[in-house]
């Protein structure tokens, strides 16, 4: 654009002097002091420059010795103050939120879910024994006791499932206010980050410079000599700024603690808070003041305007206009943006969240791969189970449903099977083998197993486990209570056969034992009826215990119906 405005000019000296190249570049000594002696070095008799450009504001009084172009951007005075960043431990978490809601809801919600994770093994190691909706097992009671911590934190509150013990209830009421924390804590990083200043704070991210006024009392420091009169005219008490030679010895000033605050221009600021060594060590602090405009400084030369001057600044006006605007937002952007990161405490507390929330899903990985090999080995464990007592299921001869009465039966045949020694007892060795050829050939430690049974159906066990027998009743009773129960009493609940079945079972297996003497009864009334005693040609009922002869089972049959 320049050389388009020196081509109209038709200024054939000004035309060569501009040429066709861009011009060289002369660095500033980084040691000649302030910015207006930075200006008369560039204008000294020595002519080292035309054109003097960077952070330079246009000041009226420096009009007295040179040029400048129109404003090109605009910037003003800030202050900078340390942000030396302390650990971000889990306990500064759990207390505080940030402002972006992403990272803070996957904490929440891992919190929650690693507090009911704890909150169901205790539950589960208190209540598997008392309660009957927590089950025994340890992946299915986990599963339970989780469910039940979950629907309480969420206050849905199903009531299928309910603590029963003191200390269940106990650890309930302490778990309510842990889950309404988490759940709160989850609800609230969805609309916004309420304590994300205090926890900024906390992490020396937020300093007590939030004003003017705060800079009284205060150790302050720039680079530049107009900061001393910038500062005191917006805050008349303060103290001396002290000018350092360079940006970065002001930078390093006060990072060691020599002084408190930095008087910046809000563009130097924005960079050095932006790049390293500084970059989240220093920070803003409080509002923009004393806005002020960058320029172009154009040299004198001789002490006349340079011929350069007028399209200089034609040019540059070109260039803040028109199609070449949108050229121009992108150059001040790629130079000067700020990037979204910077001198802020959002980008190492999303870090530091990252790092826990990491930590807290492989916890949950632990636990779920825990409880997912434990539920498979309990599946396993359950259709062994399963198969076992279909198996004996059909060697009771209950092959449509499970009927006690008819496992009664068929358990008294067994016994007369298996009693391979016809002395009315199964011994231990007897009642192993026979179980072994009836799908129980895999169960292990089968023998102690149908010890522990038969000791919890009442039958008496011998100290030399050899010496244990049983007779045809202990036998039926133990074959019930392990149809109903299955082998290992802590499975119950997984065989979908709980207590209470159990019990009404053991109620109609009384009724049945009652029709069974009363069926008895009718049969010998009926055969003493009919001459029984004095007429063998009328047979005899079956004793007690026995299968009824064809005749007196129709007997039996029209006598219920009547």
């Amino acid at each position: 654009l320049l050389q388009l405005e020196v081509l109209r000019s038709r200024d054939s000296d000004l035309i060569d002097f501009v040429g066709q190249e861009p011009p060289d570049i002369i660095p500033v000594p980084p040691g000649n002091g302030t910015w207006d002696e930075m200006i008369h070095w560039a204008a000294g008799p020595e002519g080292r420059g035309d054109i003097l450009f960077c952070g330079y504001y246009l000041q009226a009084y420096r009009a007295r010795w040179v040029d400048f172009s129109m404003p090109t951007m605009s910037s003003g005075y800030t202050m900078v103050v340390s942000a030396a960043k302390k650990p971000i431990d889990g306990l500064t978490l759990l207390a505080s939120t940030v402002q972006t809601p992403e990272p803070q809801a996957a904490f929440a919600i891992l919190l929650l879910l690693i507090m009911s994770v704890i909150y169901a093994h205790i539950i589960w190691a208190v209540e598997r024994h008392a309660n009957v909706t927590i089950r025994e097992w340890y992946g299915p009671g986990v599963f339970d006791a989780w469910w039940l911590g979950f629907v309480t934190a969420t206050t849905v509150g199903y009531g299928d499932k309910a603590p029963v013990t003191y200390l269940g209830r106990i650890v309930t009421v302490i778990w309510m206010l842990a889950g309404m924390y988490s759940v709160g804590l989850f609800s609230a990083s969805l609309t916004t980050g309420l304590v994300a200043d205090n926890l900024a704070e906390d992490a020396g991210f937020k300093s007590d410079i939030s004003g003017h006024s705060d800079m009284i009392g205060k150790r302050l420091g720039s680079y530049f000599a107009l900061a001393d009169p910038a500062a005191k005219a917006v805050e008349p008490g303060v103290s001396d700024v002290k000018i350092f030679p360079s940006q970065t010895q002001v930078y390093d000033a006060l990072l060691n603690g020599e002084i408190d605050i930095i008087v910046d221009d809000k563009m130097g600021a924005e960079f050095f808070t932006s790049n390293a060594p500084y970059k989240g060590n220093v920070t803003l602090a409080g509002p923009l003041w004393s806005q002020e405009d960058y320029a172009y400084i154009v040299m004198r030369p001789n002490g006349t305007e340079h011929p350069l001057l007028p399209h200089l600044y034609r040019a540059n006006l070109d260039f803040f206009r028109g199609n070449q605007r949108d050229k121009a937002r992108e150059i001040i952007e790629t130079w000067f943006e700020v990037p979204e990161d910077v001198h802020s405490a959002d980008n190492v507390l999303q870090s530091s969240l990252a790092q826990l929330n990491t930590v807290f899903a492989v916890v949950l990985a632990v636990f779920a791969s825990a409880w997912v090999l434990s539920a498979w080995k309990h599946h396993r464990e359950v259709e062994k189970k399963i198969k076992e007592r279909d198996s004996l299921m059909v060697a009771l001869e209950c092959t449509s449903r499970y009927d006690r009465y008819q496992a009664k039966k068929g358990a008294a045949k067994l016994f007369d099977e298996w009693d391979k020694d016809h002395d009315e007892l199964l011994d231990l060795e007897e009642i192993v083998s026979a179980l072994k050829t009836h799908g129980f050939a895999n169960t292990k430690g089968l023998d102690t197993l149908v010890l522990k049974e038969a000791a919890k159906s009442g039958i008496m066990i011998p100290k030399n486990s050899k010496d244990f027998r049983c007779n045809q009743h202990q036998f039926q009773t133990l074959m019930s209570r392990v149809m109903t129960e299955g082998f290992e009493a802590e499975a119950v609940a997984t065989l979908d056969e709980p207590a209470q079945k159990t019990q009404v079972m053991a109620v109609l297996d009384e009724f049945r034992q009652k029709g069974d003497v009363l069926d008895y009864k009718i049969n010998r009334i009926e055969w003493m009826l009919r001459g029984g005693p004095t007429n063998d040609a009328v047979p005899k009922p079956h004793e007690w215990g026995q299968e009824p002869i064809e005749m007196y089972k129709v007997t039996r049959s029209r006598t219920f119906r009547g």
